[in-house]
């Protein structure tokens, strides 16, 4: 299927249109009837072919619409203008008394519809739940995001943890060694100053021996 077949589809329904128009001219309510013998068969064999022609019309359609060549839009607008169409022709036939095969029981016409309209609505159901899980599936998408950046955070904060503590650690270290030096130092010059007095106290014991 492609345009050629839409555009043919088109082209078809119109002439139905105009095939239907000019059957409702001869009916009774309007004043220009044609009175002949043949004028009853010919009304019953344009309301048989218009009716044809809108079961052909449904089919292809509903090929149209399975194949994908047109959208559910699309196919749904064209199945209201056969509904249109249908219903206009059962008023002409009923007003004339012309029966019409399809007339007064279900066609295939309708049939195709029911059916057509349980398979869309089937179809839009099915994507009302896939857009359903889609959104489910961006929450959750969203929520681990959310905690992906948290435990990074988390992860950083404990790097900043081990960096602080590190840090006292060696501050801690160096605080030890520099108090060893203090007394290392304080024990030296304890220790000069012990030689000093001694160094002194000998000389005065010298001094008071000499004398």
């Amino acid at each position: 299927m492609n345009d050629y077949s839409i555009n043919g589809w088109d082209n078809e329904y119109a002439r139905l249109a105009r095939a239907a128009s000019q059957l409702r001219t001869i009916s009774p309510h309007n004043n220009n009837i044609h009175h002949n013998n043949n004028s009853a068969q010919q009304k019953q064999d344009q309301a048989n072919s218009i009716q044809t022609g809108l079961n052909r019309l449904d089919t292809q359609l509903h090929n149209l619409e399975s194949s994908m060549t047109i959208s559910s839009v699309e196919a749904g607008r064209r199945r209201g203008l056969l509904d249109g169409l249908h219903s206009q022709l059962s008023e002409i036939t009923g007003s004339t008394g012309i029966g019409i095969g399809g007339i007064g029981r279900q066609s295939n016409y309708t049939k195709n519809h029911q059916s057509t309209s349980a398979t869309a609505a089937a179809l839009r159901h099915q994507d009302e739940l896939i857009d359903d899980l889609a959104i489910g599936v961006g929450r959750l998408k969203t929520q681990t995001h959310m905690i992906h950046d948290e435990s990074r955070a988390h992860v950083h904060l404990l790097n900043e943890m081990d960096s602080n503590v590190d840090l006292a650690n060696q501050g801690l270290e160096d605080e030890t060694r520099r108090a060893m030096r203090l007394r290392e130092e304080k024990s030296v010059w304890r220790l000069h100053l012990i030689i000093v007095g001694l160094s002194v106290l000998l000389f005065l014991l010298i001094l008071m021996g000499l004398s």
